[in-house]
């Protein structure tokens, strides 16, 4: 068990204690000790949690208020030493926007167990005059053994789909598999027959429910339907922040310290400077309850299976919602896959005016987000 301390001054901290910078908690404080960096770096991140926004604090004065959660300002950081485990700041000085005195604030200090690996695939769709985008992320918490046995299951589909080449040498991707066009184009695909291709979608949705079901497999799939010319801007600073922020609270709030990678897209900077602005926030320090959180990677698919999982959750929400919107439009359209087939879900849906909606089911929530919209009666 490692040992935890905590401390005022992190200047003082850098100077008298030995810190291996090479260990990548000290290399995500250390980054914005240089201040070209701090200057360039923007806090976009739109929305605070409920739960915060009703905090208030008093002054020596006497005056009521909130804090400023989003306000850029120096990370608060924390540091690692091999000798004497995690290093962080017990307190934060926040000003009184009345009389401009000091209120000292303290800070959440949850101890670190190990840290967790989460694994992030994208899914976008338009229909119906809107855009669709769905954000799904995946994490193992199960034992050593056990993910084992899950990652030799999901290959041996992998190889019943493909004899003729090594399952670690191609990506389940979904949209590949699910379009006869491309299936035709690729070499160790192109014998599939549709059956074959959905037999092979169903066990692995089987194998991601009964790894689900085990509480081994943790699936986060961050949601919003905005209409076309809203899209965007909306969705990188509100569905991806959504998503990232309750992964971060609740990984952290159980004593882990999550560490991100993502499918590389090749228009990545912007997901890694949303991250890095929310570093430079007071509510950064307590989403994360004073863990360490590692900025995101960019892989290829190929990288981990998990970004495969993520993607199979990915398409399939994905899917499902562009199957209502379709009907909207007055088209037939049913989805092929039942998502309640793949266990209980942490769905994160942002609506249009940046609000989340938060649902832990099995199944899509339909009714908690289409209640009162103009797509309720395509259910």
């Amino acid at each position: 068990m490692e040992q935890t301390s905590s401390f005022d001054n992190i200047n003082d901290l850098i100077r008298e204690l030995n810190l291996d910078r090479n260990h990548w908690i000290n290399i995500e404080s250390f980054r914005f000790n240089s201040r070209k960096i701090y200057d360039n770096t923007n806090v976009n991140i739109a929305h605070t949690p409920e739960a915060f926004l009703k905090r208030q604090i008093k002054c020596k004065n006497n005056h009521i208020f909130s804090l400023n959660w989003l306000e850029k300002r120096h990370p608060i950081s924390c540091f690692y030493s091999s000798e004497r485990g995690l290093f962080r700041q017990a307190t934060v000085k926040v000003k009184c926007p009345e009389c401009t005195s000091e209120v000292s604030v303290e800070l959440p200090k949850t101890p670190l167990k190990s840290s967790i690996e989460i694994f992030g695939d994208e899914a976008m769709r338009e229909v119906n005059g809107k855009n669709i985008f769905v954000y799904s992320f995946v994490s193992f918490s199960g034992s050593s053994l056990r993910r084992n046995q899950f990652e030799c299951d999901f290959l041996s589909i992998k190889k019943e789909l493909a004899p003729s080449i090594n399952p670690n040498e191609w990506v389940f991707h979904m949209k590949e598999l699910s379009s006869p066009e491309k299936r035709n184009g690729i070499l160790h695909l192109k014998h599939l027959q549709p059956e074959q291709v959905k037999n092979g979608i169903l066990k692995m949705i089987n194998l991601i429910n009964k790894y689900n079901d085990l509480g081994d497999l943790n699936i986060y799939s961050a949601i919003s339907i905005v209409l076309k010319n809203n899209g965007d801007l909306f969705i990188k600073n509100n569905v991806y922040s959504s998503a990232l922020m309750n992964i971060i609270q609740e990984t952290t709030s159980n004593n882990l310290a999550p560490m991100f990678y993502f499918e590389r897209t090749g228009n990545d900077g912007w997901a890694k400077n949303l991250f890095d602005g929310g570093r430079l926030t007071l509510l950064w320090a307590f989403i994360t309850n004073g863990l360490p959180v590692k900025t995101p990677e960019f892989v290829h698919p190929s990288y981990s299976l998990f970004i495969e999982i993520a993607d199979i959750v990915s398409f399939l929400v994905a899917r499902f919602l562009f199957c209502i919107g379709k009907r909207a439009e007055g088209k037939e359209s049913q989805t092929e896959f039942d998502l309640a087939l793949l266990g209980k879900i942490r769905y994160v849906i942002t609506d249009g005016n940046g609000d989340w909606i938060n649902s832990f089911s099995k199944g899509y929530p339909s009714q908690l987000h289409f209640k009162g919209t103009e797509w309720e009666m395509y259910l």
